[in-house]
């Protein structure tokens, strides 16, 4: 199943205003979209105080109300989301800022549909209930780079019932603006920092991987790998100098309106049920499991592979396309020694009864018919077993 209809080969809506310390400015930009404005975000992911204290009186300045709603305490769950939904409603909301990372761009993206939409959201993700009118304009402030998802049309809910993560995709899911400003996620650790570029690495490559994949797309992923490579080790080696995490925002924003057309893969599926399954976050999995799905994906994508390792600057000439797509996979476990990212999940207590669990739960992911072949849940269960 494609993110958007199967005709259209290239979609992306949404405006981007991306510059350092523009913050106070997000006042003036929204006056254009609504007034009544309710900020989201979860109380886990309620950072750079400092920042948001700024962004919220920049909107006061501009709007007849805003209202800071931060009741979600980490994952959003559906009985969160039907509440924030509903006080959507009766505040009269016509705006929504989703400020913060994965959870809080969940949350802003699902309620703001429900908002206009007369559904639950169980009607929504289970019983895959189709929105009839477009939701309420969103206005996506990410506090550090997010795989590309603060620019993506789906997002993924806890399911209350059984505890594992339902997906959703839909074109009017698309945020109406993207503000990214680096200034907001200064402050990130070094540790932080490497996990959430190398995440942006592992979305790109799936996003390239995907048989949806274009010329478009496939060319704005590359671009977010060369950037991601050439200013990982730098952004963590001086974290006080912006340019380089100037880079890792432009590289995720890269890699979300590539995957916007393309699709997110194997990767990403796999991330979704660790992080349901286990205490791992969404960029910790992405990480640990990127060099696994590549070595998964290796001669059934050797062409694509060739250009992956170009971007990562590996030297390709006279060698064969296999040998050229070897680099690729050598290239990205360069990055990995470098920055001595964990590439096991038993480093992260993960348990190997649990394997099991998160096959069959990755297998259910409707997105993961966008793979380049067919990947049967015992092959998702065995790339877990190479990945403990």
């Amino acid at each position: 199943m494609p993110v958007l209809p199967e005709w259209i080969n290239f979609q992306f809506p949404p405006k981007i205003h991306f510059e350092i310390d523009c913050g106070y400015k997000l006042g003036s930009f929204v006056k254009n979209i609504g007034s009544r404005v309710v900020l989201i975000t979860t109380q886990k992911e309620l950072e750079n105080s400092e920042e948001l204290s700024i962004i919220k009186t920049s909107l006061e300045k501009h709007a007849e109300g805003v209202i800071i709603y931060d009741d979600i305490v980490d994952r959003v769950h559906f009985k969160d989301l039907d509440t924030c939904a509903h006080f959507l409603r009766i505040s009269n909301a016509d705006c929504v800022v989703a400020y913060g990372s994965f959870e809080s761009m969940n949350a802003g993206k699902a309620a703001s549909l429900l908002a206009t939409n007369d559904l639950f959201a169980e009607e929504l993700l289970v019983g895959r209930k189709q929105p009839k009118k477009k939701g309420l304009p969103l206005v996506v402030v990410p506090t550090k780079p997010l795989l590309g998802n603060e620019c993506s049309p789906f997002f993924s809910i806890v399911d209350d019932k059984d505890k594992n993560r339902k997906y959703f995709a839909h074109e009017w899911a698309f945020p109406e603006l993207i503000v990214s400003d680096p200034k907001i996620g200064a402050g990130m650790s070094s540790s932080e920092t490497a996990k959430t570029g190398i995440s942006i690495l592992s979305a790109a490559v799936d996003s390239i991987l995907s048989k949806y994949a274009n010329e478009i797309t496939s060319s704005t992923a590359l671009r977010s790998i060369e950037l991601i490579s050439k200013n990982i080790v730098p952004a963590i080696r001086e974290p006080r100098n912006l340019g380089p995490k100037n880079s890792i925002y432009a590289a995720s924003l890269l890699a979300g309106i590539a995957q916007s057309t393309s699709s997110l893969g194997l990767c990403y599926a796999l991330s979704l049920a660790v992080t349901t399954v286990t205490n791992l976050d969404i960029f910790q999995s992405m990480s640990i499991l990127l060099p696994h799905v590549m070595e998964y994906n290796l001669t059934s994508s050797a062409g694509k592979y060739v250009m992956i390792a170009r971007a990562l600057d590996e030297d390709v000439t006279n060698i064969s396309v296999i040998e050229a797509a070897i680099k690729a996979v050598e290239g990205i476990r360069k990055i990995y020694l470098e920055l001595r990212i964990p590439q096991r999940l038993s480093e992260y207590e993960v348990k190997k009864i649990d394997l099991p669990g998160i096959a069959t739960l990755a297998a259910t992911y409707s997105f993961l018919d966008c793979l380049p072949r067919e990947l049967p849940k015992n092959e998702i269960e065995t790339i877990l077993v190479a990945a403990f």
